[in-house]
């Protein structure tokens, strides 16, 4: 008995390192996974962005947030000044409460990241254009006024109005090629405490055009990495039981380049990125490069408020250090967010589009656990 299971697990994995899963039917399907080495909003920062320039930085936030409060120059000066001093005296103490309770409700000081209409509106300034990454995600083409145009593919009709939030924000630009600065800082964090996502790709055969299946999973390991401080290519992960963040998409291949769709997508994430990230009206768009590495975009209708506690959840923290106005997201958020209202008439979800890059991996599957 033990030397037929060591047979079965050995014959599993066999099938894994050649990438052949076990036959259906008369055809067997081949399988090729990948570990996600990077998923963050897809940014193409242009200089038509803000033609009102770009929105302050940690200092100018606390500076304008304090005037607006009603505290006058030599108030908010030395609160400033305080605040950069440090220390956990009595005036640091009253310095930092003069910041976060800046909002103000029933005559009374609000915790403006707890209560952000509380708060008076900072003017915070969003994104315009011609371009963003991303789909057409309502159908509505080249007819919707306010959409973008893909810079890649040139679709018309492009939804993202979570570009429209993020891309008047310093350290989240990035021009054509590159990755923004705060989310480079961010996602290397998240490599060494984040349990991995992984990607399958099945179909008949993957070097020829076809229908394919697209499965994401959350792995129960992280990433190891290798001797440059980069994602180890090859390395083998265990899928998590755990059904919340297994996806499937039905899709094709078709001149190198994977497109697939799916109804709902859902990743748990971490505190760095979102807790969890809930899509609807999923689209993906992955390019299969020669080295066994893939690239592109994926789409879909975000549940805005947990991307928004991802910053108000570290209060001051994240408006000192990150360079994010945290009232502004909020305002931002709530008018720009363009899907599924709630009893208010309040949309909870945004159109947004995230840069995926994918590296060569094992995933073992669930019926190879023995």
């Amino acid at each position: 008995m033990a030397g037929a299971t060591g047979q079965c697990a050995l014959a599993a994995l066999l099938g894994i390192a050649i990438g052949v899963a076990a036959p259906s039917g008369a055809m067997a399907a081949e399988r090729k996974s990948f570990v996600v080495s990077w998923f963050y909003p897809a940014i193409y920062t242009q200089p038509d962005n803000c033609p009102d320039g770009i929105n302050p930085l940690s200092t100018g936030i606390m500076r304008n947030a304090l005037a607006l409060a009603g505290k006058n120059t030599q108030e908010t000066e030395a609160i400033l000044e305080s605040v950069a001093v440090g220390g956990g005296g009595a005036n640091n103490r009253k310095a930092r409460d003069a910041i976060v309770d800046r909002g103000k409700a029933e005559g009374k000081p609000a915790n403006a990241y707890l209560n952000p209409t509380t708060a008076p509106d900072p003017g915070f300034k969003t994104a315009v254009g011609k371009y963003a990454y991303g789909f057409d995600l309502d159908g509505k083409g080249a007819n919707d006024a306010n959409a973008f145009e893909e810079p890649e593919t040139h679709q018309k009709g492009i939804d993202n109005a979570y570009f429209r939030v993020v891309g008047c924000v310093e350290n989240h630009q990035a021009p054509p090629g590159h990755d923004p600065v705060y989310p480079i800082s961010t996602w290397d964090t998240l490599r060494e405490t984040m349990p991995a996502w992984v990607v399958t790709i099945e179909g008949k055969d993957l070097s020829r055009d076809g229908d394919v299946k697209v499965v994401v999973d959350r792995a129960i390991n992280t990433v190891i990495r290798d001797a440059h401080g980069e994602i180890l290519v090859d390395q083998t992960f265990e899928v998590d039981p755990d059904q919340r963040s297994r996806n499937a998409l039905k899709g094709t291949i078709k001149d190198g380049v994977l497109s697939a769709k799916a109804p709902k997508f859902f990743l748990l994430g971490d505190e760095f990125l979102g807790y969890e990230l809930d899509f609807t009206r999923v689209q993906l768009r992955i390019q299969l490069k020669p080295d066994g590495a893939a690239e592109g975009v994926l789409g879909g209708y975000v549940k805005w408020m947990p991307l928004y506690v991802q910053h108000a959840g570290a209060g001051l923290t994240a408006e000192s250090m990150r360079g994010v106005d945290i009232v502004g997201f909020y305002r931002a958020y709530s008018k720009l967010a363009d899907a599924d209202a709630d009893a208010t008439g309040q949309n909870t979800r945004i159109s947004s589009a995230w840069r995926i890059k994918l590296l060569p991996a094992f995933v073992l599957p669930r019926e190879a656990k023995h």
